[in-house]
C-alpha cells in the first residue's frame, strides 16, 4: 500500500487519503465516546478501589440472579427456571433477571473466576450499557443533521446525566438506553426517509427495550413514541400505516420476554409497596405512585446536583442553558418543538400525584399502573434535553446569538453569586454548606457562560468552544455520575457485598450432603438470596413477586416443610424443637437437620378433593390428612383418575436434578401417582419411559404424574410454549426489520413533518 502511494499520481493519492480520512472520521466518534465513557467510569475500569454494586438490591437480588444465569450459560443451557428460590420459580417469567437481554448475554459469556462472575466483568458490563446509550444518542443527533462534536456531547449527556446517569439498576438501564434508536428510526419514518423499514426498525428497538427485563423504562418510552406518532399522524393520515408497522414490530420483537411475563403475571402476585401482594388484574394502588413521585423542588435538580427525589433530572446548568438556547432560536422548527414537548411532558408525568397529568394516564391507559414509579418518566426529559443540547451548541456555531448569550451569562452570574454568597454567610455564622457540589456546579456554570460569551466575541474558534463546553459538561456530570460510589477502604459504606462471602463454609457443607436437598434459611441473618448465589435450593428468598400456588400454602410451617423435603435449616438457633445441629459455621450461624422429612419424590394411590384453593393450606395443616398416603386436588379441575390401591413397598429415586430437568426412577406395585416436591407451573412437560404424560397439580403446588405398575423412568423438563412462541416471534421481528432495512427507497417528505435537519 505504501509503495503504491509513492508510485501513484497526486490525484490518486488524494482520492485514497480522502476515503481513508472519511472512514477514520466515521470511526473516530465512537472511539471518542468509548474513551469518554472510560473517563466517566475510571473508578470502575481503571481502578480496583470502587464499585457500583454496593447496595442491598444489587447484593441481595440482582447479583444472585446474574450468578445463576451465568452459571447456566456456561453449562450451555438457557436459564429459564430457577430451582433455588421458593421450591422453584420461572426465571424468565419474572422478567427482571433479564434472561433474554442481549447485553446480559455478553456478560454471561465472560470467563468466570472459580465459578463466579468477576467483579471486573460487572464493571465493564456497566460501562458497556452506558456506552450503547451514548452511541445511540450520537447517531440520532447526526441523523438529525447535528455537528459531530455537538452530537458527541449530547451522547454523553444522555448516557451519564439525568435518568440514565443516576440510575444503577442494570435491568432498568438496559431498557432506557434504546430510547435514541427508537426515535432515530421513528423520525426517519415520519419525515419520509425509507418509511417502511424505518418504522419497522423503530419498533424493533422498542421491542429490544422490552427484552431488557424491567418494564418501567419501556412503558415510558412507549408512551413518548405513541404520543409522537399520534401528533404527526393527526397532521398527515398517511403516517398511520407506518405507526401500525411500528407497533406490530414492537410486539413481535418483545415477544420472547412479554409472553412468558404475561403467563407468569396471571399466575403470581407482586409486592408493589402495600402490605399484601397484588395480582396482575388489580391496578397498582395510586397511593404507591404517590410515594414514588418527584416533587416540585426537583426542577432545581436540573442544574444543582443532589436535589433528586426517587429519580434525578440533573444534566447541569451548561447543558440546560444550551437546550434553552436552541428552543429560543429555533422554536419554529417542528423537531425542536417535539423534543421540548417530550421533555416537559416527561417532567410533568414524573410529578405523579403532585400534579394531575400522570393520574389521567394511570386511569385511562392500560398497564401504566404497572410502572409504579412516575419519577422514572424523567428518562424522557433527560433524553429530550440531551438532543436539544446538540441543537443549542450548533445554534452557537451557526448564529452567535449575542443577545441570548448575554442573558445566559447574567443568569449564570446571578446564580453563582447567590450560591457563593450563601456559602460565605453560612461560613460567617459558623456553619457549612452540606452539599458542596452545588458550589462546584455554580462555578463551572459561570465558566461555561464565559466560554459562550468569549465565542460570541470572536475570542474562541468553534472547535475550541465545543471542546471547552464538552470538558465543562463532563465535569458537571461527574458531580452525580459515580460520585457516591463507595471505596473499599470505607468499611462503613460497604455493608452488603462482604456478607455474601461470609457463609461459603455453610454452602460447602451442604454440597457435601446427599443431593438434591432443600434448605430453610433465617432471612433476617442471611438477607441475600443464598440459594441463587451458592446454587443451593431453598424454600424462601428475596423476590419481587411469587406464584400464587406457593403463596397459598404455609411453607414456613413444620408440617409443610416436611412435605417439601426441607431437610436443613440455617440459623443461629433451631426453628423447630426437633431440629438437630449438624454443623457449626462461622458468624454464629449453624446448620440444623430436620428429621422425618418426606423424600423428594414419593408415590400415593389416593386423592382427596378440596373445594377451594384458599382451603388447601388449612387442609394440609390438618394432621388427619396423611400427605404421604393421599394427594390433595382441587375440586372442579381435571384430576388424576383410576388410581389403584395395593400393598407392598414402592421405590422412587431422583437420578438427575438440574435447573430445568428432573429424572426420576420409580417402581410401583399398581397404578399410582408419583409426586415430586417441586413447584407446579405451566411449561413443565413429562415423559414416562419416553412417552408424553400429563403433569398434575397436587397438594396445592406440587407436580404429579400417573404411572402404571412396574419400573419406570420419568423425565420432567421445563419447555414452556410461551418461550417457544416468543422466540419464534422475536426472531421474526428482528429478521423482518433487518431484512426490510434495505428494501425501500427514499420518498418525498410528507407535508407538515420535520426535514432532516429540523
Amino acid at each position: 500500500m505504501i509503495q503504491w502511494l509513492r508510485s501513484a499520481n497526486a490525484a490518486d493519492r488524494a482520492s485514497v487519503l480522502r476515503r481513508f480520512r472519511s472512514r477514520l472520521g466515521w470511526a473516530s466518534a465512537p472511539l471518542i465516546l468509548l474513551l469518554v465513557s472510560m473517563g466517566f467510569c475510571w473508578k470502575l475500569v481503571l481502578s480496583d478501589q470502587y464499585t457500583w454494586l454496593e447496595s442491598p438490591d444489587f447484593a441481595y437480588q440482582v447479583l444472585p440472579w446474574l450468578q445463576v444465569e451465568a452459571t447456566e450459560f456456561h453449562a450451555h443451557t438457557i436459564p429459564l427456571w430457577d430451582p433455588y428460590q421458593w421450591n422453584g420459580q420461572p426465571l424468565i417469567g419474572q422478567a427482571q433477571p433479564g434472561v433474554v437481554n442481549p447485553i446480559n448475554w455478553l456478560l454471561f459469556s465472560a470467563p468466570l473466576r472459580h465459578g463466579w462472575i468477576r467483579q471486573s466483568a460487572m464493571h465493564w458490563y456497566y460501562l458497556l450499557i452506558h456506552f450503547i446509550g451514548a452511541l445511540g444518542c450520537y447517531l440520532l443527533c447526526r441523523d438529525l443533521g447535528r455537528h459531530r462534536s455537538s452530537s458527541i456531547i449530547a451522547g454523553f449527556i444522555f448516557a451519564f446525566g439525568g435518568w440514565i446517569g443516576t440510575t444503577d439498576w442494570p435491568q432498568m438501564l438496559s431498557g432506557g438506553i434504546w430510547t435514541p434508536l427508537v426515535f432515530l428510526f421513528l423520525l426517519r419514518a415520519i419525515r419520509g426517509f425509507r418509511p417502511i423499514p424505518s418504522a419497522c426498525l423503530s419498533g424493533m428497538f422498542l421491542g429490544i427495550a422490552w427484552l431488557s427485563g424491567h418494564h418501567q423504562a419501556p412503558i415510558f418510552i412507549s408512551l413518548a413514541a405513541t404520543g409522537t406518532w399520534l401528533w404527526f399522524s393527526w397532521q398527515d393520515r398517511r403516517l398511520i400505516r407506518y405507526a401500525a408497522l411500528f407497533f406490530v414490530f414492537t410486539g413481535l420483537t418483545s415477544a420472547l420476554q412479554t409472553l412468558p411475563t404475561l403467563e407468569y403475571a396471571k399466575l403470581s402476585r407482586r409486592w408493589v409497596g402495600v402490605n399484601d401482594p397484588t395480582p396482575w388484574n388489580v391496578k397498582v394502588p395510586y397511593l404507591v405512585h404517590n410515594q414514588f413521585s418527584t416533587t416540585p423542588a426537583t426542577v432545581l435538580g436540573i442544574i444543582f446536583p443532589g436535589l433528586e427525589v426517587h429519580s434525578d433530572p440533573y444534566i447541569g446548568a451548561i447543558a440546560f442553558a444550551l437546550a434553552l438556547l436552541a428552543v429560543a432560536i429555533w422554536f419554529k422548527w417542528p423537531i425542536i418543538r417535539l423534543f421540548l414537548f417530550l421533555g416537559i411532558a416527561g417532567f410533568l408525568v414524573s410529578y405523579g400525584g403532585n400534579l394531575g397529568y400522570h393520574g389521567i394516564l394511570y386511569a385511562l391507559l392500560p398497564n401504566v399502573d404497572k410502572a409504579r414509579t412516575p419519577a422514572m418518566a424523567l428518562l424522557i426529559f433527560s433524553f429530550s434535553f440531551a438532543v436539544l443540547t446538540a441543537y443549542g451548541i450548533d445554534a452557537l456555531r451557526e448564529h452567535k446569538p449575542a443577545q441570548w448569550i448575554q442573558r445566559i451569562t447574567w443568569v449564570f452570574s446571578g446564580i453563582a453569586v447567590l450560591v457563593l454568597g450563601f456559602t460565605l454567610c453560612t461560613a460567617i455564622l459558623g456553619k457549612s454548606l452540606t452539599e458542596e457540589r452545588v458550589i462546584t456546579a455554580s462555578i463551572t456554570g459561570l465558566i461555561g457562560a464565559a466560554v459562550m460569551f468569549g465565542y460570541v466575541r470572536n475570542q474562541l474558534t468553534p472547535r475550541t468552544m465545543s471542546a471547552l463546553l464538552g470538558i465543562l459538561i463532563y465535569g458537571q456530570l461527574t458531580l452525580t455520575f459515580g460520585f457516591l460510589w463507595p471505596s473499599r477502604y470505607e468499611k462503613e459504606r460497604n455493608p452488603y457485598l462482604h456478607k455474601m462471602s461470609e457463609n461459603a463454609d455453610l454452602a460447602r457443607y451442604l454440597r457435601s450432603r446427599p443431593q438434591p436437598l432443600r434448605v430453610d434459611i433465617d432471612s433476617q441473618l442471611i438477607p441475600y438470596n443464598f440459594g441463587d448465589w451458592y446454587g443451593v435450593e431453598t424454600t424462601n428468598g428475596y423476590l419481587a413477586s411469587l406464584t400464587e400456588n406457593v403463596l397459598a400454602v404455609p411453607s414456613y410451617e413444620h408440617r409443610m416443610q416436611n412435605m417439601l423435603a426441607v431437610g436443613y435449616y440455617i440459623g443461629a438457633k433451631p426453628r423447630f424443637d426437633d431440629q438437630q445441629i449438624l454443623y457449626q459455621g462461622a458468624h454464629d450461624l449453624n446448620i440444623y437437620l430436620n428429621p422425618g422429612v418426606n423424600p423428594r419424590a414419593w408415590t400415593v394411590h389416593k386423592t382427596k378433593e378440596v373445594q377451594y384453593a384458599s382451603e388447601i393450606g388449612s387442609v394440609i395443616m390438618d394432621p388427619i390428612n396423611d400427605l404421604r398416603q393421599v394427594a390433595l386436588v382441587l375440586k372442579g379441575n381435571k384430576n388424576p383418575e383410576n388410581l389403584q390401591t395395593c400393598p407392598g413397598p414402592e421405590n422412587t429415586a431422583i437420578t438427575r436434578h438440574r435447573a430445568s430437568e428432573v429424572w426420576i426412577e420409580a417402581t410401583l406395585q399398581c397404578r399410582g401417582l408419583v409426586i415430586l416436591a417441586d413447584t407446579y407451573y405451566p411449561g413443565w412437560k413429562a415423559w414416562i419411559d419416553g412417552k408424553p404424560a400429563p403433569i398434575w397439580e397436587v397438594d396445592g403446588m406440587l407436580r404429579g404424574v400417573v404411572a402404571e405398575k412396574g419400573a419406570h423412568k420419568i423425565e420432567m423438563r421445563y419447555q414452556p410454549n410461551s418461550v417457544r412462541l416468543g422466540a419464534f416471534l422475536t426472531a421474526l421481528g428482528i429478521l423482518g426489520a433487518v431484512g426490510l432495512a434495505g428494501s425501500q427507497r427514499r420518498v418525498v417528505n410528507p407535508p407538515g413533518t420535520p426535514e432532516s435537519k429540523r
